[in-house]
């Protein structure tokens, strides 16, 4: 859940970031990052 949910974020700000002129790579780079990074900083799911 927590992956999804930061995927959904990271695409947001990878719209963001798009709009700005990064190009649409930025949209898979954010989400991806959105979507690992909660991993990292919450620990793993069931703690």
């Amino acid at each position: 859940m927590v992956v999804v949910v930061g995927a959904g974020i990271g695409t947001l700000l990878g719209l963001f970031v798009d709009a700005m002129g990064a190009g649409t790579p930025a949209l898979i780079v954010c989400a991806a990052a959105g979507a690992v990074v909660p991993q990292f900083l919450l620990g793993a799911p069931g703690k």
